[in-house]
C-alpha cells in the first residue's frame, strides 16, 4: 500500500509539474512585437488579426522626427520578439537602443528596406534652396524621404515583409498570418486602383501645400506635380515673404481650388494664401499625430488613406 501511494504522489508531483512546465513554456513563447509609428502598427495588427502582443511606442502623437526612447521603451524592445522600425535618419536611436536591448534572440525590420526610396526633394518655392540644405546636412547626398507609409503601394511591400518577418517568429501560425495578410493587401490594391483610376479623371494634377510636404511617395505614384513651403522633414513654421508670394502666385496662375496642410500644423501659412486667392483649406493626414486613445476609437490607416484621397481629388478638380 505504501508503494502504491508512494508511486500515486510521484505521479501527480510529475503531473503537477508538467502542467507548470506547460503553463511557463506557453507565457515564454507568447508573442511580442514592438514597432515605432502608427501605420506598421496597423499592418501588424490586420496581420495577426489583433493587437495582443502588439506595442506602439510612439502613441502620443509625438512627431517621428524628434522621438527620443525612454529607459522603458528600451525594455519592451530587449523583451520582444520582433521590433520593428521605419529606418530612416530621425531612427539614429534605434542602433544603440538594440545594443542596450542585449537581446541576442531579438529581429527587427528596417522598413526603409522593403521599398524603394526616394530622396527628398526640393522644388521651385520651397522654403530652402536644395544646395544650402544638402550643404547643411554635410554634403554629398540628400536624404532619403522616410513617409514611406504615405504610398498605398509601399504599404503593400511593407505588409508582405511584416508578415514574413511574423511568420519567422511564429512558424506555427504562419498561414493565419499569410491569409490574413493577403486579405489586407487586397483592400490597399483596391484603394490603389480605385485612386488611381479617378485621378486620370481629374481636371488637374497639381496640388499645393502651404506646409510641410510629407507626400511625396503619393505624388509619385499617381504622376502628380506639387509645390510647398517646406520639405516633408523640415523643421521650419514660418514661411518667408519670397515663399509667400510665390505660393499665392502659383495658386492664381493654376486656378487651384483647395490649399492643403497637414495635421499639426496651425494653417496659418494657408490661411494668409486662401485670403489672397480666394482658395479654401482641406488637410491631409501624415499618420504621423495618431495617438493610444485615437487607435481606440477606430482610426486606422485605410479608412486615412480613404479620406485623404477624397481631399486630393476635391483639390484636383
Amino acid at each position: 500500500m505504501k508503494r502504491i501511494i508512494s508511486i500515486f504522489v510521484s505521479l501527480l508531483i510529475l503531473l503537477c509539474t508538467l502542467a507548470s512546465c506547460s503553463g511557463k513554456t506557453e507565457e515564454q513563447h507568447k508573442l511580442s512585437i514592438v514597432c515605432t509609428t502608427f501605420p506598421q502598427y496597423d499592418f501588424l495588427k490586420n496581420i495577426l488579426g489583433s493587437d495582443e502582443g502588439l506595442t506602439l511606442l510612439i502613441d502620443d502623437g509625438a512627431d517621428l522626427h524628434s522621438f527620443e526612447p525612454t529607459a522603458q521603451d528600451i525594455i519592451k524592445i530587449g523583451s520582444a520578439d520582433l521590433f520593428v522600425y521605419i529606418g530612416g535618419n530621425s531612427d539614429r536611436w534605434v542602433e544603440s537602443a538594440i545594443k542596450s536591448a542585449n537581446n541576442p534572440a531579438l529581429k527587427t525590420l528596417a522598413l526603409m528596406d522593403t521599398v524603394d526610396t526616394l530622396e527628398e526633394e526640393y522644388v521651385a518655392g520651397m522654403e530652402h534652396e536644395e544646395e544650402e540644405h544638402l550643404e547643411a546636412h554635410s554634403g554629398s547626398h540628400a536624404e532619403e524621404d522616410e513617409h514611406i507609409w504615405l504610398s498605398v503601394r509601399n504599404a503593400e511591400k511593407m505588409t508582405s515583409a511584416l508578415c514574413d518577418a511574423v511568420c519567422g517568429i511564429d512558424p506555427e501560425n504562419s498561414e493565419k498570418y499569410k491569409a490574413n495578410a493577403d486579405s489586407y493587401s487586397a483592400k490597399l490594391s483596391e484603394l490603389d486602383r480605385n485612386f488611381s483610376a479617378a485621378v486620370d479623371g481629374a481636371k488637374r494634377k497639381t496640388l499645393l501645400f502651404a506646409d510641410r510636404f510629407p507626400f511625396r511617395y503619393l505624388t509619385e505614384d499617381y504622376g502628380l506635380s506639387y509645390y510647398a513651403a517646406f520639405a516633408g522633414c523640415s523643421s521650419e513654421s514660418e514661411a518667408s515673404f519670397k515663399t509667400m508670394a510665390f505660393l499665392i502666385d502659383k495658386t492664381k496662375e493654376l486656378s487651384l481650388p483647395v490649399v492643403l496642410t497637414i495635421d499639426g500644423s496651425d494653417g496659418s501659412i494657408a490661411k494668409t494664401v486662401c485670403e489672397a486667392t480666394g482658395a479654401k483649406t482641406a488637410e491631409l493626414n501624415s499618420c504621423q499625430s495618431v495617438t493610444a486613445k485615437d487607435i481606440e476609437n477606430g482610426v486606422n490607416y485605410l479608412d486615412i488613406m480613404k479620406n485623404n484621397f477624397e481631399v486630393i481629388l476635391e483639390a484636383l478638380n
